[in-house]
């Protein structure tokens, strides 16, 4: 433990006397071996938007000044994730190509590292180098590399060797495959938490960390990235609802052991798979007594 907290340090410090060495550690190891992920924001999995939480974010230690106040800043630099529908009829398996942006920096950066959560209903596709993020047109000039930490975790991070401003564009893509069963109203958050996961704390600054570049980089982490969602078109279908007549009740029961059965058919198979895999059958019945019971 002692060990890993000097190593920290470490990689700390060579983040402000030697950017290009933390660049070449990034390249091998994103993360400390000690980190094994941050808690999912966006995987509950109850279909509603998940807001960024700026509350999250927490002034570096090593600024060593005083806080820092975001309402100072005068720019207007907003970080913000796609917010995409789609009709799941068309959608369901297909690869969706979901963008994440910077518009307005008013401060060069020369390093940026960003956690990225999403639902883990989407599986994320990487591209064929292997990357399961593609570095967009507004970090070209810099080296660029992504890592999954873990399934609904990514990180992305960009460096140069000089301070470069920023154009307004994508910071990085990432290709989701949307899920083979996915129904109307669902919805699917993907968006940032600010983290520290050992090796450095997620930034987004110049390599001085001056007054202007720690301002530019407090109001991005506590009020300018905004996060987004894929999300199937259409009213969210009434879990249960197996017949479909906007009710649930013993009808749907009757419905559900007729279609198990072979006795009748579905037109609509999402309605009758209550758990979500793949089939009607009796673990659905399941489902339905359950929420009958409730």
């Amino acid at each position: 433990m002692v060990f890993k907290k000097i190593t920290a340090l470490l990689i700390s410090c060579a983040l402000i006397f030697c950017p290009t060495f933390l660049f070449s550690y990034l390249s091998v190891q994103h993360v400390s071996a000690a980190y094994e992920g941050s808690e999912n924001p966006c995987n509950r999995q109850d279909d509603t938007e998940v807001q960024y939480d700026g509350k999250r974010w927490v002034q570096p230690a090593d600024w060593n000044c005083p806080t820092v106040n975001p309402r100072d800043y005068e720019g207007g630099i907003m970080i913000f994730s796609d917010k995409i529908g789609l009709e799941p009829e068309t959608a369901s398996g297909k690869v969706q190509r979901f963008y994440v942006s910077v518009h307005g920096a008013t401060e060069p950066v020369s390093m940026m590292k960003f956690h990225i959560f999403y639902d883990t209903r989407l599986k994320v596709k990487p591209n064929s180098d292997g990357d399961v993020m593609n570095a967009g047109k507004a970090v070209r000039d810099f080296d660029t590399g992504s890592a999954m930490v873990r399934e609904g975790e990514l990180v992305f991070y960009a460096y140069s060797k000089t301070d470069i401003e920023l154009i307004n564009g994508s910071l990085f893509t990432i290709d989701f495959i949307i899920p083979e069963n996915a129904d109307r109203g669902e919805v699917y958050p993907v968006g940032f938490s600010y983290v520290d996961d050992g090796v450095v704390s997620d930034t987004f600054i110049n390599a001085a960390k001056d007054d202007a570049g720690k301002l530019q980089m407090t109001y991005v982490f506590s009020k300018g990235i905004y996060n987004g969602y894929i999300k199937m078109m259409g009213d969210k279908r009434i879990k249960g609802d197996v017949n479909e007549d906007e009710a649930v009740n013993t009808a749907d029961f009757v419905a559900l052991v007729r279609i198990i059965l072979g006795m009748s058919a579905t037109t609509e198979p999402r309605a009758s798979d209550l758990n979500k895999d793949g089939v009607t059958d009796v673990k659905d019945l399941l489902v339905l007594k359950k929420i009958l019971r409730s």
